[in-house]
């Protein structure tokens, strides 16, 4: 009896300690009150099949809307519900309800336009207040039959099962339009107060350090794909498996363009077919896969994990090139 006193007094605090944790954790994985759990139709695909139309095309000198949308008129939609994120933490979203999808492919490059209302056009995030509008586009990486007995989560894949994501932002085509390709503080406030520029011998003494991209502008020292300026793009090329494991590529291959007109959000989002990276997905003419999206609202500071969502994979099919 003393040795078993000995022994709780010395490890007491630590068993219980452990105790507690353990209910903590399991408590943790109860879903949260209000907050939906992941059901057997979330891994039971839609049944509506978008059809990746074959078109003959001559690309256009400059990849935009008004020059790219007509090869669309042929080309059946699908429209996608859409509901908030209301899984991983942060919830939120849910202000758009619905977008269509369309998609074409010539032989070698592949083409989704994507259509959805939206009161507001918001195209700058450098405010701490401001939030951009934007789209993704999510697809399964390799050859996948999805099921309800081969489960594959369609919010951000599973461990194993990795995904590969086209991100349009807004305010990254915005950037195209400026000096230098990127809109920085003096774009959202023209009249800030810089130190620098008022102390005349800022210039003189401290050159080599008004000059440092290491000191002054860390994001672009570390590489950071958000603080670059000339990125050229307007598309985000990235992968995940899973909550919390969004990663950008180091090789970006797919790009975009947009039109806000009249209330509505008209983006197109292109790509080869086939690329030599192999955390991109792979389309065949003639092959089928899934894909999944969702959508941000900036006017209704929709962020990261606060989002309109499709809580389904939809099958896509591409067809046959004419002379297959």
């Amino acid at each position: 009896m003393k040795n078993a006193y000995v022994l709780f007094k010395r490890y007491g605090v630590a068993l219980l300690s452990c105790a507690f944790l353990s209910a903590t954790l399991y408590a943790a994985e109860e879903t949260a009150p209000g907050v939906k759990g992941v059901t057997e139709e979330e891994f039971t695909p839609a049944k509506e099949v978008l059809t990746v139309k074959y078109v003959e095309m001559a690309k256009p000198y400059h990849m935009d809307v008004e020059s790219l949308e007509g090869f669309f008129k042929d080309a059946q939609g699908v429209t996608v519900p859409l509901q908030m994120q209301d899984k991983a933490f942060p919830n939120g979203g849910g202000s758009v309800k619905s977008a269509e999808v369309k998609g074409i492919h010539d032989g070698l490059a592949i083409y989704f336009k994507v259509t959805w209302s939206d009161p507001t056009r918001n195209a700058r995030a450098i405010a701490v207040q401001e939030f951009r509008d934007a789209v993704a586009l999510m697809f399964p990486l390799g050859a996948v039959e999805i099921t309800p007995a081969e489960h594959f989560s369609p919010r951000m894949g599973d461990r194993e099962k990795p995904t590969n994501l086209w991100h349009w932002k807004a305010d990254w085509e915005a950037d195209l339009l400026v000096k230098g390709e990127l809109e920085d503080m003096e774009n959202q406030y023209p009249n800030m107060h810089d130190d620098w520029n008022f102390n005349p011998y800022s210039a003189y003494y401290h050159r080599e350090l008004i000059t440092s991209v290491e000191v002054l502008s860390g994001g672009r020292a570390a590489h950071n794909l958000l603080s670059q300026p000339g990125r050229g793009r307007v598309v985000e090329d990235l992968n995940a498996e899973g909550f919390g494991t969004l990663t950008t590529q180091a090789h970006q291959d797919v790009n975009g363009c947009s039109k806000y007109e009249d209330g509505t959000w008209t983006v197109i989002i292109y790509r080869s077919l086939i690329t030599e990276d192999p955390h991109d997905v792979q389309f065949v003419p003639g092959g089928t896969t899934y894909f999944n999206m969702a959508v941000w609202n900036g006017g209704e500071q929709d962020r990261n994990g606060q989002k309109s969502i499709s809580s389904q994979w939809h099958p896509a099919t591409l067809e046959r090139v004419a002379w297959q």
